[in-house]
């Protein structure tokens, strides 16, 4: 049975499909094809073809082909005007895309083990009975009494690991281990609170004690407490309790939210698609300081910052792409389309100067395909990206750089008001455009409607011929090459203003209290600071710096100072040398083992220090060794 959109899916492609077909030859390479297919939406694509290595098409529509589909390649098919050669090409691009896309996927079993807290021990019973098939429930009450659920006197909640750490204290009268089961204390118990279950109500019991009395064996003290340690991945605060908690709350649930709790308690795919590169990430985890972009746009509650860095947790994880636009030096990277596979994916397709980009998820380009019938577009090339709010605007600059004249982003209608990252990272990008080519509105956000009513409106090219990029360079070093291109074609400077949220800078250093420590480049990961051995000098390259400010914190003497912001003039680009130093000499062999500035500060320092012998510290470590040993 169809639903009513699949009927009339099925009622539009009722002419045939026409398909793309990549199929590995006899000879193991791929062999391009055009083929008319009878399909229905819903069920497999069946090709009649053997060892299909990928076809154009939408997952939506045609599940579990075994093989990898891809709008990209059916939009520019039946929507573009690109040749039967220039369809191979971006066939084997997709082909090429696909195989390099790599990272971890794994299915997650539910946890089910659910702390419940309440008041009432009636209504917390009910929910034990109600779900106690289907979760592993630890109850607890924190008023009254129940034969089955433990009381707590005092209780605490902390978070460590994902997991809530519930320290209780409860009530226990019994030990277990003296207990015969004479039945003594039973029936001296006034009250009959002590019930057959060696359970004492003590909502009834008013301490009178005869039980302990009646006890020959010692094995009850009425006031017992027992502590116990719970650990659980989620909590649920029933009858309105409130606890002194102020972590991370996100698995504590309340009686209204446990439909949000069960939702989740079942198996799903996890693919850990975002990655973070501790290699070039400017946030510094020693020192708990540093660049934040990332974590500055997650809405989701995704990424974190703990010892060891920055930590993505891929379950939380929408991938809205927010911090993969943000993040300026290219650490954060989404692993379905990195950036050198981007421009690897680019590079490898011979693009006509001016044609207009089309860029959208699946989604976007299925919704586009379905509202043109028949209408094509002219010198307009189209390519899926899942997530265009994860383009950064040094994307964007690339896209320009290799020709295109006009880029279209696809996205909801409203979407982009929302979408606080793709704004800021077109506005930048469009920004840089105006200042260098004087040109506007070559970034457009459009929804597919609005891109039909205007789709064959081009520009011309911003360059004469298309730059080509390092794909195994990192994004910051590759940004850095495109903007010293752009201002040598044109002559013309960019001033970016003083904006924290934008990763430029510029460092300044005071050579007279520089003393060669170079403490500064130990996490200048992206090396905007980095140094010329030989002449023991200082460099610093601007066009790489993002503003992360941590040499500035680490600098010993405060010798460095950090302005948001810069300008893009040739000396950007340049290593300046901020501070050089005189080399500091061997006493014995002449081996350069630092710098007399930072010699004389260590001098300076040791001075003040009493018993301190320094008439070694004008030796290199090898020679200084001998040394000691020849005056002991």
């Amino acid at each position: 049975m169809y639903s009513y959109k699949e009927s009339m899916v099925a009622q539009y492609m009722s002419g045939k499909f026409s398909a793309c077909l990549l199929i590995q030859s006899s000879d193991g390479t791929p062999e391009f094809s055009e083929k008319d297919l009878n399909l229905q939406p819903g069920r497999r694509m069946i090709t009649g073809e053997e060892d299909v290595l990928l076809a154009g098409g939408f997952s939506t529509l045609f599940p579990e082909t075994g093989f990898p589909l891809s709008p990209t390649l059916q939009l520019n098919k039946d929507f573009g005007d690109l040749s039967h050669d220039e369809l191979e090409q971006v066939a084997l691009a997709e082909l090429e895309r696909v195989n390099t896309a790599t990272y971890r996927s794994y299915l997650v079993e539910p946890d089910n083990r659910l702390c419940v807290i309440g008041n009432d021990s009636e209504k917390l019973e009910s929910f034990v009975d109600d779900f106690g098939g289907v979760l592993e429930i630890e109850p607890i009450l924190l008023k009254g009494s129940h034969p089955e659920i433990v009381t707590a006197v005092e209780l605490e909640v902390s978070h460590l690991n994902a997991e809530y750490q519930v320290r209780l204290s409860v009530q226990s009268p019994i030990n277990i281990e003296r207990c015969t089961y004479c039945g003594d204390c039973g029936s001296a118990c006034p009250e009959d609170c002590l019930d057959e279950q060696l359970h004492i109500n003590y909502s009834v019991c008013t301490s009178c004690k005869e039980c302990e009395k009646a006890c020959v064996h010692d094995a009850i003290d009425i006031h017992g407490v027992e502590e116990r340690v719970l650990k659980v991945p989620a909590l649920l605060l029933m009858d309105g309790v409130k606890l002194n908690f102020e972590g991370d709350k996100s698995s504590m649930y309340t009686e209204d939210g446990i439909r949000d709790f069960l939702s989740n308690q079942f198996s799903y795919q996890v693919d850990e698609v975002i990655t973070c590169s501790e290699s070039i990430c400017q946030y510094s985890a020693k020192l708990g300081h540093g660049c934040s972009s990332c974590t500055d746009v997650c809405k989701y509650g995704a990424i974190s910052r703990d010892n060891n860095g920055i930590k993505i947790d891929p379950v939380k994880c929408e991938e809205c792409g927010g911090c993969i636009g943000a993040c300026p030096t290219g650490a954060i990277q989404y692993e379905r389309f990195s950036d050198g596979a981007f421009i690897s994916y680019l590079q490898s397709l011979d693009i006509k100067p001016g044609t207009t980009l089309v860029m959208g998820s699946e989604a976007m380009l299925h919704k586009l395909w379905w509202r043109n019938s028949t209408a094509k577009a002219e010198n307009t090339f189209f390519l899926e990206y899942n997530r265009v709010s994860g383009l950064s605007f040094f994307h964007l600059l690339y896209l320009f750089a290799r020709g295109f004249g006009r880029v279209i982003l696809l996205t909801q209608e409203g979407e982009t008001e929302s979408d606080e990252s793709l704004r800021r990272q077109t506005a930048m990008a469009a920004s840089l455009l105006n200042t260098y080519f004087e040109v506007e509105n070559r970034i457009v956000v459009a929804s597919p409607r609005e891109f039909i009513i205007q789709m064959n409106n081009h520009e011309e090219p911003l360059l004469p011929d298309a730059i080509k990029l390092d794909d195994t360079a990192n994004r910051r070093q590759n940004l850095a090459h495109l903007l010293e291109i752009f201002s040598a074609r044109t002559g013309r400077q960019a001033r970016i203003k003083e904006n924290r949220s934008l990763p430029f800078a510029t460092i300044s250093c005071d050579g007279d209290k520089c003393t060669q420590c170079y403490a500064c480049l130990n996490d200048c990961r992206i090396e905007a600071l980095h140094t010329d051995e030989e002449k023991l000098s200082l460099r610093y390259n601007s066009s790489l710096c993002v503003g992360c400010a941590i040499c500035v914190r680490v600098c010993p003497e405060n010798a460095l100072k950090i302005i948001s912001g810069a300008t893009i003039d040739k000396q950007f680009f340049d290593d300046v040398t901020m501070a050089e130093a005189e080399p500091m000499r061997c006493k014995e062999c002449g081996k350069v083992f630092g710098t007399r500035k930072s010699y004389q500060r260590v001098m300076e320092i040791l001075s003040k220090k009493e018993s301190v012998d320094t008439s070694h510290f004008e030796y290199c470590d090898t020679c200084r060794v001998v040394k000691l040993f020849e005056d002991a």
